[in-house]
């Protein structure tokens, strides 16, 4: 049996944290970037969901910094401890919960998690659950909307 394909969303992570890891070596652009994941990884660059893609990249390299730095309070050593695969991981869930919030928050833990897997050190998954789940509860808690009737 073989394995189910990946929706051209998930693709999209997948390729970002390519396209960042990328990025924070090189100081490359976007172009740059797009360009070298769409000739280095063109058959899964071509399957990916482009604006989505591009929409990750850019806002995590906007935001890279701040959006790292919303999860220090969950912390329990400094954030430049944390390998650089596991900050990009770690951003792009921030950029789609603060910045994507058509994407349930639980499809985004998940995706992180999945990335972690991925590329991530063999444990480093329980620490993205744990991190971006926190973050999660706290970006995405429901409004107060108790209405006042008398």
């Amino acid at each position: 049996m073989s394995k189910p394909k990946k929706s051209p969303r998930h693709l999209s992570r997948s390729l970002a944290v390519q396209g960042l890891y990328y990025y924070k070596i090189n100081q490359a652009d976007i172009s740059e970037i797009e360009y070298f994941l769409s000739t280095s990884c063109n058959t899964v660059y071509a399957a990916a969901n482009y604006e989505l893609l591009h929409f990750l990249l850019s806002h995590s390299i906007d935001q890279f910094e701040p959006m790292l730095e919303l999860y220090t309070e969950y912390l329990q050593r400094d954030i430049k401890d944390i390998n650089l695969i596991e900050q990009i991981i770690l951003v792009l869930a921030a950029v789609e919960l603060s910045d994507n919030l058509s994407v349930p928050a639980p499809v985004i833990i998940n995706e992180a998690i999945e990335l972690a897997k991925l590329y991530g050190a063999t444990e480093s998954h329980k620490f993205i659950n744990n991190v971006v789940d926190k973050l999660a509860a706290r970006l995405r808690q429901p409004l107060n909307t108790t209405l006042n009737t008398k």
